[in-house]
């Protein structure tokens, strides 16, 4: 009898133990998943306090629509003013003359302010409906100061926050310089008619382009939304400057996986070239979540947050 008990105990205690362990190994499968996740891609600029040059893109919608005012306004003071003026003068001749003058005149200054803005309110519609909806946000994915590349042909990389319909403009600048190095339209895809909201991007490569040693470069992606109105382009740019890559880093990318070269890119401030190889492993494994965790994380290191969360809810 005492036999038997001592084994019912021993056996017990077995089982507890493995029971436990299991557990704890499981816990600590939980918290290397998550340490993969969060573990560290961090960007160190070469320069940190160089001058400011990222410009990104948002709409700013308001109640009447920045599209409309113009016009409306010109309308409605011309309008009251005329009123005023004619009531004063007699109510008969006038309030026909002042309604007169003061459309004329508020339509004729609206106009000049900015046909874009509107005609009048019974026309707003007509005019919000002409125009494409424009993104929220449309966001270079680039530092806030100038970034740098080892390659002469990198990469661009752009955010919008939702879809776009039209095309996008596309130009390179050498700083300085008088003519574009490139200029071109960017239509819609072959197999849709938006441009998706998320990550775009244009290859250098593609047009045979090459940038020059220590020289800088500026970037523009446009939105057109009005032909007729080009004061009202929505426009995003960034800066870039290649470098040629040290003995040091060409040793240490050959020493290490080329999956991970995004890492050690954006620990020497190469920044252009952590995020493509970053977005081209993401291209390739869109449910990647450390992979996106990542791209998120170089996004908040350069003051992006917004452009952080698309990665953080996909």
């Amino acid at each position: 009898m005492n036999i038997l008990k001592i084994l019912l105990g021993a056996y017990f205690l077995v089982t507890t133990l493995l029971g436990t362990s299991i557990v704890i190994a499981g816990d600590a499968q939980s918290v290397n998943i998550k340490n993969s996740l969060t573990k560290g891609v961090f960007y160190q600029p070469i320069i940190p306090d160089a001058p400011l040059r990222r410009r990104e893109a948002g709409l700013v919608n308001d109640e009447g629509g920045s599209v409309n005012r113009g016009v409306s306004r010109g309308v409605s003071r011309g309008v009251s003013r005329g009123v005023s003026r004619g009531v004063s003068r007699g109510v008969s001749r006038g309030v026909s003359r002042g309604v007169s003058r003061g459309v004329s005149r508020g339509v004729s200054r609206g106009v000049s302010r900015g046909v874009s803005r509107s005609v009048s309110r019974s026309h707003k519609e007509s005019l919000e409906n002409s125009i494409p909806r424009l993104p929220q946000l449309m966001a270079p994915l680039v530092p806030q100061h100038t970034g740098l590349t080892i390659t002469t042909q990198p990469t661009f990389y752009w955010y919008i926050s939702e879809p776009w319909s039209g095309h996008f403009e596309f130009t390179l600048n050498e700083v300085g310089a008088i003519e574009p190095v490139l200029e071109l339209t960017i239509g819609l895809p072959s197999d849709r008619d938006i441009h998706q909201a998320g990550m775009h991007h244009l290859r250098l490569a593609d047009y045979n382009i090459h940038l020059k040693s220590k020289k800088e470069y500026e970037w523009f992606i446009v939105i057109i939304p009005d032909q007729e109105q080009r004061s009202s382009d929505w426009l995003a740019s960034g800066t870039v400057r290649y470098i040629e890559p040290s003995e040091r880093l060409n040793k240490q990318l050959s020493q290490t996986p080329k999956e991970q070269w995004y890492k050690i890119y954006a620990e020497k401030g190469i920044w252009y070239d952590a995020m493509d190889n970053l977005c081209m492993q993401i291209e390739k494994q869109p449910s990647n979540q450390v992979l996106r965790m990542h791209r998120a994380s170089l996004s908040e290191q350069v003051a992006m947050p917004k452009v952080a969360r698309y990665d953080q809810a996909n």
